[in-house]
């Protein structure tokens, strides 16, 4: 399974302008890759302001999600990363989505919205557990941002056991250390895979480098290779996270937990 994650520079506010910087960057995406990871909001960035989110959120079936789907199909690969959703009814979320090239889409709403931000105010926090994905013979669970810091919101279980963990973010550098230190303890208390998918470039809460995405082991190392237009690759080898398992079976006890939705 061969991973991609793209650090795009995000245009605040401005779709149109971002689904044609990503038409692009996914171009020049390698063409054996089954997978990319979009940054988090990948249409807009972080809109703290209601009226604008009101004017700039789509449902499932507006451009992003059909765009989304248009460009899987055509590429041939998976892609995952989240948009500014609504339900229509006055209630915006901050989706995740895992769209396949033969159409499938699955949908995950952020469950902890940052309280650094207005996003607790103007965002309405998801009600469901994320689902797990079955992409050719991997089972992915995706995440968004500050969703990383809670390791029971990302606990991997038997019989609902996962292999790769996305997670989307706009995560500034100022606490970048956090980030891969939550990115790498997640990958190793679950025992699996853990990409994050950093945005570049700057907006009001700081600045994003480049060199923050990261992509882990279920041993916690670092294990992507970065190409010169800065995207990152991993090729996750299925039968050595299963060895690895095997050999240390942690995971599997773990305290069992029920969460309040």
């Amino acid at each position: 399974m061969k991973i991609c994650t793209i650090p795009y520079d995000i245009i605040y506010g401005a779709p149109e302008e971002n689904f044609s910087g990503v038409a692009h960057a996914l171009s020049q995406v390698e063409s054996d890759t089954d997978v990319v990871v979009l940054p988090e909001l990948f249409t807009t960035a972080f809109i703290p302001d209601e009226k604008r989110v009101a004017a700039l959120a789509e449902t499932n079936k507006g451009k992003t999600v059909d765009t989304l789907r248009r460009w899987s199909q055509f590429f041939g690969f998976a892609i995952a990363g989240s948009f500014l959703a609504t339900d229509g009814e006055g209630h915006y979320f901050n989706r995740a989505f895992f769209v396949e090239p033969l159409g499938d889409i699955t949908f995950y709403d952020k469950r902890h919205l940052f309280p650094l931000s207005t996003e607790d105010m103007v965002y309405s926090p998801g009600r469901n557990l994320a689902p797990v994905v079955r992409f050719r013979g991997w089972n992915f669970k995706i995440i968004i941002c500050f969703d990383l810091r809670f390791p029971v919101w990302c606990r991997n279980i038997p019989g609902d056991l996962y292999d790769v963990l996305l997670v989307p973010s706009n995560w500034p550098h100022s606490r970048n250390r956090p980030y891969k230190i939550l990115l790498s303890a997640r990958a190793v208390e679950n025992q699996v895979y853990a990409i994050g998918a950093n945005r570049s470039g700057s907006d009001p809460y700081g600045e994003y480098p480049r060199i923050d995405s990261a992509i882990y082991d279920n041993w916690g190392n670092a294990i992507h290779e970065t190409r010169r237009n800065g995207y990152l690759y991993a090729l996750l080898d299925h039968e050595e996270l299963e060895q690895g398992r095997r050999k240390f079976p942690a995971f599997q006890a773990a305290d069992k937990w029920n969460i309040e939705l």
